[in-house]
């Protein structure tokens, strides 16, 4: 189990460092399966917010602070609602529906979908759905990708915007688990262990973001988009 942690977060730092998102997008169905969905969440939120802080130097300069802090503000918004879906909704459905969307927006615009004049009201509607995604399914991230591809987000603009976005709402996410008591002493381990192996990934996925261009960059994250809503669809799937 230790050794699978740690090459999943060797992997996924690698993603996020590469794409600007993905960790809890490729982590969350796999560790869920090895350590159960409640710890998973503890983990996998303590893990993204350490990767993204030791990122955020790198990519401020690149950052559109003003979408950043609003799809922000919208997340934080969410996440209360989230919670109540969480105690309302089975939430294997509500990852099967999420995951076919995702599949279905992602094709939309790789087939040429855009996104206008999507302003404040934009980014709050975006920011609020991906909290409510966070509190309840620990899949925050596609509401964010979705919206700033298609914005059409410049590579480097888009890994500091989605970055310094995912540093701080992973940031409160740990604070409400830390105040809550859910964070036990052997998921805190966990993270020790497996951080060396995540800043391993981060910095082999900076290194590889050094040498892509913008169209393979737009076709990583579609690759990623599909692959996590197809994991997260037949890991929703109940086995008979």
């Amino acid at each position: 189990m230790a050794l699978a942690i740690i090459v999943l977060a060797a992997i996924a730092a690698c993603i996020q460092a590469l794409s600007g998102f993905g960790f809890s997008l490729f982590i969350v169905p796999f560790l869920a399966i090895i350590i159960g969905p409640k710890d998973t969440v503890v983990l996998a939120n303590f893990l993204s917010m350490t990767v993204n802080v030791i990122q955020f130097p790198r990519l401020r300069h690149s950052v559109e602070r003003r979408t950043a802090s609003v799809l922000t503000v919208g997340s934080f918004a969410g996440m209360p609602v989230g919670l109540a879906v969480l105690l309302l909704v089975n939430p294997a459905a509500l990852k099967v529906i999420i995951a076919i969307a995702v599949i279905v927006f992602t094709l939309l615009i790789m087939r040429g979908l855009r996104i206008h004049g999507g302003g404040t009201p934009g980014d709050l509607a975006t920011g609020f759905a991906s909290g409510v995604l966070n509190t309840s399914t620990s899949m925050s991230g596609p509401p964010i990708v979705l919206y700033l591809t298609g914005k059409g987000l410049s590579p480097s603009a888009f890994r500091g915007t989605i970055n310094t976005f995912f540093m701080i709402t992973s940031t409160g996410a740990v604070a409400l688990l830390l105040v809550s008591g859910s964070v036990k002493p052997w998921v805190a381990g966990a993270f020790l262990l497996a951080m060396p192996a995540a800043e391993a990934g981060r910095i082999l996925g900076n290194r590889l973001f050094d040498r892509i261009d913008e169209v393979r960059f737009r076709r990583l994250v579609y690759a990623i988009l599909l692959t996590s809503a197809t994991v997260a669809l037949l890991s929703a799937i109940p086995r008979g």
